[in-house]
């Protein structure tokens, strides 16, 4: 038996400096998290949907990513 829960989703796009070469780069990543069960707030209550997708924006809010180019490494 295979159940699907619905997927909340997040996208972020930050654009920054490399700190070596000094040109602009851009990072962009997807969160996600899924309406569960078990996806649970710290009290130990489920998640409702607008919570899960509250969450998932703060994550997106929060991430700071590495502006290095690959090359410059």
């Amino acid at each position: 038996m295979r159940v699907n829960f619905n997927s909340k989703y997040a996208y972020a796009n930050k654009t920054g400096k490399c700190p070596v070469c000094g040109k602009r780069v851009v990072r962009k990543k997807t969160f996600e998290n899924t309406v569960n069960p078990w996806n649970k707030n710290p009290d130990g209550t489920v998640r409702t949907p607008e919570q899960v997708q509250q969450c998932v924006n703060e994550k997106a809010d929060k991430w700071e990513p590495d502006f290095t180019h690959e090359k410059c490494l």
